[in-house]
């Protein structure tokens, strides 16, 4: 057979050579990043069964989980009693055996006075030479309500959809977290992608500390192998326009206190300006950590910033300037704690605060009457529960006794300062990717958001990983999430972006399919 050209016609050694290339471009041997065109796993391929099965299968029971108020333990003292968490880790448990995952297994742990685990193990594709071990993470209980300060037409377990939008509390934190999991993993079996081992665990103790989740993954420690990656679906995002991939997070400290300075409550006509107030005195303790007008917390509880890790912050803060700061439900008069009139360099110094800096927020208060039922009566103690976020590689430990040191020596009037609890959870510095995940990822985004993906740091802790970090110390880390902005976690109104998880479950999909190519 002939090929004309406009210009000459080609030789028959000519058109075999072309057609071998396109065998080699567009058949059966084409991969795109590791992933073969002939497995069915083509990124539109993806797009449209993830978007078609969050809808079917995802959405419906997600909907039944942000029904049940299955208040994290170290909220709910009876949480045992009411089987909010037995509800909640079940429903999960069943989901994914209705999914009917190739290789699967699940099994839910509880043991007694413990919170429950749930525990999913998804065999590597079958024949899949050097299958891998891949570790996710996610979980299944909750913050408390406040169901008073939701907004009108919303409340914390009635799920509303609104366009792309769930409200409703756990929807986005974290409850997504182990459809998202598994339902990238069945597109991979679904689309004949081959996968590697993944070993799922979804905790129930998150939000309290994640204080049995070390006893669990001791007794499961056979289970998890070596993990080559960790995929962590808890953490955040800038915005809802591509990947944000989380390098570091903070540390926790948490301080419960109280300041006494009677046996009893006397008038305060008959006292004041004789017996020093309780509430002063502890305002006065907690000004040791911070500056009560800049916010600036003391030189014990910060750290030297990496140099890398501040250009991603630069860079990040640069590219969402005001969106740093502007969805947060200020009041019109109130502004963040760093606003300049150079806005560059405000949302930098923000995101400094909030990634790498150290900040103290009061959480909790005991003592003091409602306003309806407060008499003329100088109190005779105060009780308060801060909270400081520490610097992502400052020693919780060493940050633990300072904060013991400087809330009790010398306080004022010889008042009695009584240290209830404090508890420290470490903060992590993300190993840095090998250049073959930083590639997938990267195409990953660009591929199902088209944009590049972003490196940031977040606010927030996830303190378990640091020791998952120390007892795998070659396994690659991927943390990423969708509390990106007005998702609300912890707070009133919760959001789950619909539309912004669908392309995440893309791309955790792509990663998982083309991490095999990797090198080990």
């Amino acid at each position: 057979f002939f090929f004309f050209s406009s210009r000459r016609r080609h030789t028959r050694s000519s058109l075999v050579s072309w057609a071998r290339r396109c065998v080699q471009e567009t058949g059966y041997q084409r991969r795109v990043h590791g992933i073969q065109k002939d497995s069915g796993m083509d990124p539109k391929n993806l797009e449209a069964y993830i978007s078609q099965q969050f809808d079917k299968e995802v959405v419906p029971s997600l909907m039944e989980y942000v029904k049940i108020p299955n208040v994290s333990p170290g909220f709910d003292a009876d949480w045992e009693k009411n089987g909010n968490a037995d509800k909640a880790v079940n429903l999960l448990a069943k989901w994914i055996e209705s999914q009917k995952l190739v290789g699967c297994t699940v099994k839910v742990m509880q043991e007694p006075k413990r919170t429950h685990l749930l525990l999913a193990v998804v065999e590597a594709t079958a024949g899949k030479a050097d299958a891998k071990t891949l570790f996710f993470y996610a979980h299944c209980d909750k913050q408390p309500p406040l169901t008073e300060q939701w907004k009108p037409g919303l409340t914390p377990y009635n799920p509303v959809i609104e366009g792309h939008k769930m409200y409703g509390r756990g929807a986005a934190d974290d409850g997504y977290g182990t459809y998202a999991i598994v339902l990238a993993i069945k597109a991979c079996q679904e689309l004949k992608c081959p996968h590697d081992r993944c070993v799922i665990v979804i905790e129930s103790c998150e939000e309290s500390g994640s204080e049995d989740l070390g006893y669990y993954l001791d007794k499961i420690k056979d289970v998890i192998k070596t993990p080559s990656l960790m995929v962590i679906m808890d953490s955040g995002c800038g915005d809802y326009e591509r990947l944000w991939l989380t390098t570091s997070l903070r540390g926790n400290l948490r301080c419960d206190f109280k300041v006494k300075v009677l046996k009893e409550g006397v008038h305060s006509g008959d006292a004041g300006g004789i017996v020093p107030e309780s509430f002063r005195i502890a305002r006065h303790l907690m000004d040791r950590i911070d500056d009560p007008k800049t916010g600036k917390v003391v030189d014990a509880f910060q750290v030297p910033i990496p140099e890398k890790r501040y250009k991603e912050t630069v860079d990040a803060a640069k590219l969402l300037g005001p969106k740093v700061y502007n969805h947060f439900p200020f009041i019109s008069t109130a502004t963040p704690m760093a606003l300049m009139a150079d806005k560059d360099n405000a949302a930098v110094e923000l995101m400094l605060n909030k990634t790498w800096r150290a900040n103290m927020a009061v959480t909790g208060a005991e003592g003091m009457p409602a306003i309806k039922d407060a008499g003329n009566v100088l109190r005779p103690e105060t009780a308060f529960r801060i909270s400081i976020r520490i610097p992502p590689t400052l020693d919780p430990e060493k940050a633990k006794a300072d904060l013991h040191k400087i809330m009790t020596v010398d306080p004022p009037y010889g008042a009695q300062v009584e240290i209830i609890k404090i508890t420290a959870g470490p903060g992590l510095n993300c190993p840095e990717m090998t250049p073959a995940l930083e590639k997938t990822v990267t195409d990953s985004s660009k591929l199902f958001y088209g944009k590049e993906p972003i490196y940031y740091g977040e606010g927030g802790s996830i303190p378990f990983l640091s020791s998952l970090h120390q007892q795998f110390p070659k396994a690659q880390f991927l943390v990423t999430g969708v509390l990106g902005p007005e998702s609300n976690a912890h707070g009133a109104n919760e959001m789950l972006e619909m539309a912004f998880t669908k392309k995440i479950i893309c791309c955790l999909s792509y990663i998982i399919g083309g991490i095999y190519s990797q090198p080990q």
